[in-house]
């Protein structure tokens, strides 16, 4: 009788065991999955010829469809002669240049980045309170009015006035990923230098975004502001935030990521947001905080690098999915200046999210190979510069993508 009890009870906790190594086994493949559905898969390179007076490195890189052709809009503004050239993504050559002027009656000063309308029309921001549309011969089709004022980087004058009449410039680029957002002849940018140094009250006040009517030159904010992440105070040349941030447009959507947020902030109309966790598997819980402004900015960057951040987010289109760019630590060498931007070994990630803001996976890449802040989507899939100094492929006289698909894991 005795045996039979300890025996019955040795099936029960058998049973149990087993039960619980199932049930562990099942949430481990249930969280692999939602981590890892997919992964991106190298395919293959595409070069694009350039001269000596095209930079590979240019910070403008955009990809358009006309007439079901694909192009490449890549605007020369840092080394070289001032230009739009565009390229044919499918034969890989140069399709037609534009000239930029920064004198005469076609003049635009301080040129920053651009944006293609169309094959015969382009959006060109500056640094300047002004932006312009040219043709494709380089002349100025039109100037807007005055964007901001210099009572909008005080942040009293900027609230009592609610913003109206105060904006700051137009920078479209594709570094961060600042694309620009046209809808329906409505023009929508950027307001990051807008209202500093920001109370911790008016942080959730502080227009993200302005619009233009492109017709009429009408201008306002947005009510597409400032999430509750940022908190504290800014204390002019003392303490600052880094509120740096990456946005993508859906069609209907615009998502905006930040450097320290495991969230995305999403809206589709500037006016209601909300949160999205799209955070990479590889990071610890990211938040914003300010930094000390009065440290040398030198040692003040190497600390930063130790530390994860996201970089880029960008939308594919094609797929329907997101792209979020994640940095990994990176010690800079002793000697070379983070100033210089050329962290040529840092390892990123890339975390993808379905158009519901599911993350559903997340590839890691090596340093030394990819130049993880020129990059374009196609309808090929996802395309990465291979124009990384460290890289043993690497020629100045070509812009190089590797070319990436995501796939199911089995």
């Amino acid at each position: 009788m005795r045996l039979f009890f300890y025996l019955t009870i040795m099936k029960h906790f058998f049973l149990i065991f087993l039960w619980g190594i199932l049930c562990c086994s099942c949430m481990d493949t249930l969280q692999n999955k939602f981590i890892s559905e997919v992964q991106l898969c190298a395919r293959d390179t595409i070069k694009f010829p350039i001269d000596e007076n095209t930079f590979y490195e240019s910070k403008v890189i955009f990809q358009f469809e006309e007439e079901g052709r694909e192009y490449l809009f890549f605007q020369n503004i840092d080394k070289g002669t001032p230009r739009i050239l565009l390229f044919d993504i499918e034969n890989t050559n140069i399709f037609k240049t534009i000239p930029l002027y920064y004198e005469g009656p076609n003049g635009i000063p301080a040129i920053w980045g651009g944006w293609p309308l169309n094959l015969k029309e382009f959006i060109i921001t500056t640094s300047t309170p002004n932006f312009y549309i040219i043709d494709d011969s380089g002349n100025i089709k039109f100037k807007s009015r005055r964007l901001y004022d210099k009572r909008a980087f005080r942040s009293e004058e900027f609230f009592k006035e609610h913003g109206l009449g105060a904006f700051c410039p137009t920078w479209i680029f594709s570094y961060l990923h600042n694309p620009a957002i046209i809808k329906d002849s409505l023009f929508y940018f950027p307001q990051s230098q807008i209202g500093y140094p920001r109370k911790k009250e008016t942080w959730t006040k502080s227009n993200m975004f302005a619009c233009v009517n492109l017709h009429t030159g009408e201008m306002w904010p947005t009510q597409f502001c400032y999430p509750s992440i940022f908190n504290k105070d800014e204390i002019t040349r003392m303490q600052s935030y880094s509120n740096d941030h990456s946005y993508a447009y859906t069609g209907k959507d615009v998502a905006v990521s930040f450097y320290k947020s495991d969230s995305i902030y999403v809206s589709s109309d500037f006016e209601h947001v909300k949160a999205y966790e799209a955070k990479s598997n590889f990071f610890p819980h990211l938040h914003p905080e300010p930094y000390d402004a009065r440290t040398d900015m030198d040692a003040r960057l190497r600390r930063e690098s130790l530390q994860p951040q996201y970089h880029s987010l960008l939308y594919d289109k094609y797929r329907r999915v997101f792209y979020r760019v994640a940095l990994h630590p990176y010690e800079w060498p002793k000697g070379k200046s983070p100033m210089s931007g050329d962290d040529f070994g840092r390892e990123f990630s890339i975390v993808i999210l379905n158009e519901k803001y599911e993350v559903i996976g997340e590839t890691r890449f090596p340093g030394h190979t990819y130049n993880y802040h020129l990059y374009f989507v196609g309808k090929k899939g996802l395309y990465i510069s291979l124009n990384n100094l460290d890289n043993p492929i690497f020629n100045e006289d070509e812009l190089m993508f590797q070319c990436f698909t995501f796939e199911d894991i089995k």
